[in-house]
């Protein structure tokens, strides 16, 4: 049985589709698993920022129409890139075992520590300046898209003193060598579902449900389904600033964030539950911080923006 794959073209989202596709044949030996590149809105505009092009599903909605029209059997996501809810034609199948999840500052002259001073930062990422503005209200931050090559071309042609990205792609791609620091989630909570990669089939297709569903990592299913939970409490995207980031060992324990564009007011909240009562931590997470000013600040933004 041949079962196709459908993925962005960008080196990141290729690695991410082949490391699937190479766990699926090491479980699924009888099976073909081919490679399809489909082609997305956020792939083709590459100038304009995320927060103006329409919200959520930019790297997605090609992919769900192609796996809806049978062109493919399976997509693979950055799990941080899908809605918080999933077109009930569809299902996530499998979540894989979760990368670093934290944001990384990249840069040859600069570390965690100069971000106190007057230097200047590309993120294309709301959650990413609200957060620095509320740490460090001398960083100026400019907008940054492209890839990961175009962002570090730009790094180097002197147009930033740093860049941030994520630290999950940059290991991915074999470029931890521009690490300058890893930045803590106290100073950037990360986005939700970060370092997560998603694998989406149908929802009437249970034999490719099954064959995928052997790949799913337990783990990063527990904390990924809650960091999405928070997400669809709160309504957050790439137009407003959230973060969420949720961790298990003897206990399970989520953090959130709800910051105004310009970080001058945020709402962070942190829960810690017993490893058998977290099944609404995302949820409870939420409406406390909508509860304790969130919501106020998440107005204005959508008032402001006109969102």
């Amino acid at each position: 049985m041949q079962i196709r794959i459908g993925t962005r073209g960008s080196k990141l989202a290729l690695w991410q589709a082949e490391h699937a596709k190479r766990l699926l044949e090491q479980i699924h030996v009888d099976h073909e698993f081919v490679i399809q590149i489909i082609k997305t809105t956020g792939d083709l505009d590459q100038k304009t920022p995320l927060n103006q092009m329409g919200g959520v599903g930019l790297f997605t909605k090609q992919l769900e129409l192609a796996l809806d029209k049978g062109e493919i059997d399976l997509a693979v996501h950055s799990c941080k890139d899908l809605p918080s809810e999933i077109d009930p034609r569809f299902q996530l199948s499998a979540f894989l075992e979760r990368e670093k999840p934290l944001d990384a500052l990249i840069s040859s002259k600069i570390h965690l520590s100069d971000l106190e001073g007057e230097v200047v930062v590309g993120t294309g990422s709301l959650r990413r300046v609200s957060q620095l503005k509320s740490r460090f209200p001398n960083v100026e931050t400019r907008e940054l898209r492209g890839n990961v090559d175009t962002r570090l071309r730009k790094l180097e042609n002197g147009e930033y003193d740093a860049i941030i990205l994520a630290y999950a792609g940059v290991k991915r791609l074999g470029l931890e060598s521009v690490v300058a620091d890893l930045i803590p989630e106290d100073v950037l909570i990360p986005a939700v579902a970060q370092g997560v990669v998603a694998v989406e089939t149908r929802q009437d297709d249970f034999p490719v449900h099954e064959i995928v569903s052997a790949i799913d990592h337990k783990a990063t299913r527990m904390t990924t389904i809650q960091e999405r939970a928070f997400l669809r409490i709160v309504e957050g995207g790439c137009k407003v600033p959230v973060g969420c980031y949720a961790t298990f060992g003897k206990k399970f324990q989520i953090r959130g964030y709800i910051g105004s564009i310009d970080g001058t007011n945020a709402v962070r909240h942190e829960l810690v539950l017993p490893i058998d009562g977290f099944e609404e931590a995302g949820e409870s997470l939420g409406q406390a911080m909508l509860a304790d000013g969130g919501s106020d600040i998440l107005e204005k933004i959508r008032e402001t923006e006109g969102i």
